[in-house]
C-alpha cells in the first residue's frame, strides 16, 4: 500500500474512530494496523491528528492544525541561542538556574538585544521547554589516544592511597593529572597539559609543559598555586613518575600539603579531573600532536587568561551531594548548577578581600569577548595543515 492510499484510508477511518466507544476503537485500530502496517501507538496519533480544513471541512492528509499560538517563537530561540553559545553549548540542567545572571551579564556587555516581551519569555522558560529548544546534535571525537602514564616506582609506600568519596569540604584540595598532546605517536618530545581542579568549588587551572620532566611539571604546579584564589591544602594524583618523585614529596611535606595518590588502573579514583580533561582540555586542543615551545607559550596564554576566566566565571557545573543505593540502583542527587566563581564566593573559608577582588574581575569580563579571544589564540596555535579535531570553544564565533 502506497502513502497516498494510506492517507485516504486514514481520512475515511479517523472520523469514525474519534466518535466510537472503547471496544469499537480497539477493533478499528486492529484493522487499521493490519492493513497499513503501522505501530499501534503511531496509528493512534495519526488518527487523532488528522486535521480538518476549516474552510472545506475536508480532511487534509498529513496536515495538523494548531489549537493555540506558538508561545516561544523564533525571537526566543535566537535569544536562547546567544545565551547557549555564551555557555559553550552546555546542557540545559546547568544553564536553567543561571539564565537570569547570564541575561543581565550580556545586557551589560551589549551582546544581547531583545525586546521586553521576549526577555520575559526567556526568563520564565521551564527546564523541559529549555531542553527541547536547545536540542542539538553534538558531534564528538570518537578516537582516543592510549594512556601515556608511566608508573613512578619510588615513594609509593610513603604516599597514601585515596579511595572512595572526598570528605573534605574546604577549598584547596586538588586533583591533578597530565594530558598528552602526542597525536598518534608517543615518540620524541611533545606538549603535556598539567590540569588541576578543586574538589569543593570546581575551580580549574591548566598549564602546558614540553615533555613530562618532573622539574617542569613541578614548576607548572607552583605557577598554578600562585593563581588559586585559596590556599593549597592537598594534592591527589595518579601514579605517574611526574608526580611520584622526591621533589614533589619533599615540597608537600615542607609546605604541609596533604599528598595522596589513586590506585593504579582505577580512573574513577580521579573522576573529577578526568571530567575536566575532556571539557577543559580535549575540547580545546583535540588529539593532534603539539610539540614546540612557541605553542606552549600560546597554550599558557589561553589557560591563564581567556580560557581560565571563561571556565571559572561563566561555566556552571553541578555537584553530587547525595548518593544512595535503592535495591540494585544507585540514585544520585545533585545541587543547583553554579560556576566555580559563585562557589568560591559562597565559601566561608575564603577571605572578603579575595571575594571582592573576584567580584570586581567578574564585572569587567565579557563571556562573548572571551570566546572570541579563545578562537583568536587557537587560530594562531593551529596551522592550516594541522586541522583541529573534536569540538572547540569559540568554534562558531565570527
Amino acid at each position: 500500500m502506497n502513502m497516498h492510499t494510506k492517507h485516504e484510508l486514514t481520512g475515511e477511518i479517523s472520523g469514525r474512530y474519534l466518535i466510537s466507544k472503547r471496544k469499537e476503537k480497539k477493533q478499528i485500530l486492529d484493522e487499521y494496523c493490519k492493513v497499513t502496517g503501522y505501530n499501534r501507538k503511531y496509528a493512534i496519533l495519526k488518527l487523532r491528528n488528522f486535521a480538518l480544513d476549516p474552510r472545506k471541512k475536508e480532511r487534509i492528509p498529513g496536515q495538523h492544525q494548531r489549537q493555540r499560538e506558538r508561545l516561544y517563537d523564533m525571537r526566543v530561540e535566537e535569544a536562547l541561542h546567544t545565551i547557549w553559545e555564551a555557555y559553550d553549548y552546555i546542557c540545559a540542567e546547568r544553564i536553567h538556574p543561571n539564565i537570569d545572571a547570564m541575561i543581565d551579564k550580556l545586557f551589560s556587555c551589549e551582546e544581547l538585544d531583545i525586546d521586553p516581551l521576549t526577555e520575559i519569555k526567556v526568563r520564565k522558560v521551564s527546564l523541559g521547554t529549555l531542553k527541547r529548544l536547545l536540542k542539538k546534535i553534538r558531534v564528538r571525537e570518537t578516537n582516543r589516544i592510549r594512556g601515556t602514564t608511566k608508573p613512578g616506582l619510588l615513594l609509593k609506600s610513603e604516599i597514601p592511597l585515596r579511595v572512595g568519596e572526598w570528605k573534605e569540604s574546604d577549598p584547596g584540595f586538588l586533583e591533578i593529572d597530565t594530558v598528552a598532546h602526542c597525536g598518534d605517536s608517543v615518540a620524541g618530545m611533545y606538549v603535556n597539559t598539567l590540569s588541576a581542579t578543586d574538589i569543593a568549588t570546581g575551580w580549574f587551572e591548566g598549564r602546558a609543559v614540553l615533555g613530562k620532566a618532573q622539574e617542569r611539571v613541578f614548576e607548572a604546579l607552583q605557577d598554578i598555586r600562585t593563581n588559586l584564589p585559596f590556599p593549597l591544602l592537598g594534592l591527589d594524583s595518579d601514579n605517574g613518575y611526574e608526580f611520584i618523585n622526591w621533589e614533589m614529596f619533599r615540597y608537600c611535606k615542607k609546605e604541609k600539603i596533604v599528598f595522596t595518590r589513586s590506585r593504579p588502573y582505577k580512573k574513577n579514583d580521579n573522576a573529577h579531573i578526568e571530567q575536566k580533561n575532556w571539557t577543559c582540555v580535549r575540547r580545546i586542543f583535540g588529539y593532534q600532536r603539539i610539540e614546540t615551545e612557541e605553542k606552549v607559550k600560546l597554550m599558557n596564554d589561553l589557560f591563564k587568561e581567556p580560557l581560565g576566566n571563561y571556565i571559572n566565571f561563566f561555566l556552571p557545573s553541578v555537584k553530587c551531594i547525595e548518593k544512595k543505593r535503592i535495591g540494585s540502583r544507585i540514585v544520585k542527587r545533585y545541587d543547583q548548577a553554579r560556576t566555580p566563581f559563585e562557589r568560591v564566593c559562597r565559601s566561608e573559608k575564603i577571605s572578603k578581600e579575595t571575594k571582592q577582588a573576584l567580584q570586581e574581575k567578574y564585572r569587567n569580563l565579557n563571556p562573548v569577548a572571551l570566546r572570541r579571544e579563545i578562537a583568536k589564540l587557537k587560530n594562531k596555535l593551529f596551522t592550516k595543515n594541522q586541522p583541529r579535531r573534536g569540538m572547540n570553544y569559540g568554534q562558531v564565533i565570527k
